[in-house]
């Protein structure tokens, strides 16, 4: 039933179409009617493409923290040689005096500014600055000459760390040009020195004057 109400449909369909067409030289020609609109052409659709890949992120650079610079230079062993050499706090020769070095004393060389050397002394475990011309790498000659000990020599018996400390106190003082090099020293006219002394005004040449200034590496040392 439903197939012939379908037809029957499309029966009275076409009848209408051709009841529209005009003949025009011997031939038909649809006419189509005022209400219909002609259907519009398709877009042309560009080809497929694949999608373009996004473009690469460029990696953030994080600074890494730069490690402090190390001190690679290793200790170089010298002699001084020169009398009273002054060691002192700065390259410069209006620098305060620490310390003064006797001839033949051996320093540790840490390095170099110029003409000056910062050294070590391993005794008193001082830094300063001492005119490199007044370094030498050979030991000076009035050193080589003093008796050297001979190998059958029976060893010393080991000094008492008093001794070594009044030892270290006797030198520092005596390397000091002055008079004034402790507090309880004298002077010329036979006045204690008190705050005169080099040991109380700071900045400048710093003797040691009492057994609290002995530190255990001086005393290691000393032997």
């Amino acid at each position: 039933m439903q197939k012939r109400y379908w037809l029957l449909c499309g029966l009275i369909l076409l009848g209408i179409v051709k009841l529209g067409e005009t003949p025009e030289g011997g031939r038909g020609v649809a006419t189509p009617s005022p209400t219909s609109t002609a259907p519009s052409a398709p877009a042309k659709l560009p080809p497929d493409q694949p999608p373009k890949p996004p473009p690469p992120s460029t990696p953030v650079k994080r600074s890494t923290p730069v490690p402090p610079a190390q001190n690679t230079e290793r200790a170089e062993p010298k002699f001084v040689r020169g009398n009273s050499v002054a060691l002192r706090q700065a390259p410069n020769a209006k620098a305060n005096i620490l310390d003064r070095l006797n001839l033949g004393k051996q320093v540790m060389v840490l390095g170099n500014d110029g003409l000056w050397s910062r050294v070590r002394d391993d005794l008193t475990q001082r830094e300063g600055w001492v005119a490199s011309r007044l370094l030498s790498d050979d030991e000076p000659v009035a050193k080589r000459e003093a008796p050297e000990v001979r190998e059958t020599v029976e060893v010393k018996p080991k000094i008492s760390p008093s001794i070594i400390i009044q030892r270290i106190i006797a030198e520092s003082i005596a390397g000091y040009p002055g008079t004034c090099a402790c507090p309880y020293s004298t002077d010329r006219r036979g006045r204690k020195c008190g705050t005169r002394s080099a040991y109380a005004k700071p900045g400048g040449y710093s003797p040691i004057c009492f057994a609290d200034d002995v530190t255990r590496s001086m005393i290691e040392a000393y032997n």
